[in-house]
């Protein structure tokens, strides 16, 4: 059993731990955020896609079945997400055709 003074111990050195990977992560999604930046503008919207394409097959290649699933849950949830985001700011040609005839009875 321990000893409350090594019990302490132990979650300061575990918060200590957490706070430096979250610093770490910080610091990584800014770098990754910069460098992601500059390649979306000097390549574009099709490199980028390729780039990310080829990302997530390494990784999936990688990753133990449980995790991939969880991965490819995600995926499918950000794709259906754009999906929906996209329709409601680029409505179809029969969306237009119905609001603009709305708008003509008025």
């Amino acid at each position: 059993m321990m000893n409350d003074d090594l019990q302490q111990s132990l979650d300061d050195n575990a918060k200590q731990w957490q706070a430096l990977s979250l610093s770490i992560s910080t610091t990584e999604k800014a770098a990754f955020a910069a460098r992601h930046d500059r390649l979306f503008v000097t390549y574009g919207s099709s490199f980028m896609a390729h780039v990310y394409r080829t990302a997530f097959e390494q990784v999936l290649e990688n990753t133990p079945d449980d995790e991939r699933r969880r991965l490819l849950a995600a995926l499918h949830q950000a794709m259906e997400g754009a999906i929906v985001a996209r329709h409601s700011t680029h409505p179809s040609k029969a969306e237009c055709n119905a609001c603009h005839a709305r708008i003509l009875l008025l």
